[in-house]
């Protein structure tokens, strides 16, 4: 997915983050440090628990990962492993790692680390193999793990943004107030904050239903009132309700357009830093009770 200066993003499936299974992972542990304890070599136990980690997120299946981590248990012990299934487990389920890390190991290609696998002829530099296959976990889990803007749903993507303005409004009341006890019902807090974007899409093959589209696209969300996600560069602004489009047509090839979206201003003052930027207005976790009880809104002095 090309990464768009600016998008909207329609609201998401809901997607099951992977995590390590965590008796997976101490089993893999204990497994790969008693081996080396017998070997008695000099590998980081805070490597092998990494490690331990990536192998358990990037196996396919647990019969499958015993196999491969018994085979890694002979490597590290200059044992050879002729079990086939053993072999197969750990350079076809973890090819991509190993082809990552292969450089340090010394080995020109996967077939010769296998081969010398296979002979445990003490052609393998233990500690090097290791830290290769360390390293190629950690790419191929860093590359699954990379800045995936499609979590967010599916992207509408905005092609230049000319600018894009805050409005902050406090509410109070239009009236004196006579007692100070009631003052939190007569003031709110600076809700909703009200973003407006100026900006682009490009028309490049002079079609208009591809205009069309994203128009329809926008008024759909619009009228079912749902919450969508506005990135621009790498600042994301979730739980965001569109209020306005205005699109103009200037050409054939480009599509200008209004948009105002509302945010809530307290979760917008509670950012969090994420891999992909800074999102501006996380969603609320469950159990976050710290928040402010809701008083009557209050507006030119009437109490609804």
């Amino acid at each position: 997915m090309a990464k768009t200066y600016a998008a909207f993003y329609l609201p998401p499936e809901e997607k099951e983050v992977k995590v390590p299974n965590q008796e997976n992972v101490d089993r893999i542990r204990g497994t790969l440090i008693q081996a080396k304890n017998k070997a008695k070599l000099a590998i980081s136990e805070t490597l092998l628990d990494e490690m331990s980690g990536n192998i358990d997120l990037q196996s396919t299946t647990e019969f499958v990962q015993r196999y491969a981590v018994g085979a890694m248990s002979k490597i590290i012990n200059g044992e050879p492993v002729t079990n086939k299934t053993m072999l197969d487990s750990l350079f076809n389920t973890y090819a991509p790692a190993l082809n990552a890390g292969l450089a340090q190991t010394g080995f020109n290609s996967l077939v010769e680390l296998r081969n010398a696998v296979q002979a445990g002829n003490g052609s393998i530099n233990v500690a090097n193999f290791v830290q290769g296959f360390s390293n190629g976990l950690s790419i191929v889990q860093t590359a699954t793990e990379k800045v995936d803007y499609s979590k967010y749903g599916e992207e509408i993507p905005i092609d230049v943004v000319d600018k894009y303005s805050y409005e902050y409004n406090n509410i109070v009341a239009d009236k004196k107030i006579s007692e100070l006890g009631f003052l939190p019902e007569y003031i709110s807090d600076l809700d909703p904050v009200k973003i407006t974007i100026w900006a682009h899409v490009k028309n490049e093959n002079a079609e208009l239903w591809n205009i069309n589209d994203f128009g329809n696209k926008i008024l759909d969300v619009m009228q079912r009132k749902e919450k969508i996600t506005f990135r621009a560069g790498k600042s994301i602004y979730e739980n965001c309700i569109i209020t306005r489009y205005k699109p103009t047509i200037t050409s054939i090839y480009d599509l200008y357009f209004e948009a105002d979206i509302n945010i809530n201003y307290r979760l917008n003052t509670q950012s969090e830093k994420g891999k992909e930027g800074r999102v501006m207005n996380p969603s609320r976790l469950i159990g976050d009770f710290n928040f402010r009880i809701c008083s009557k809104e209050v507006y030119k002095g009437i109490i609804a």
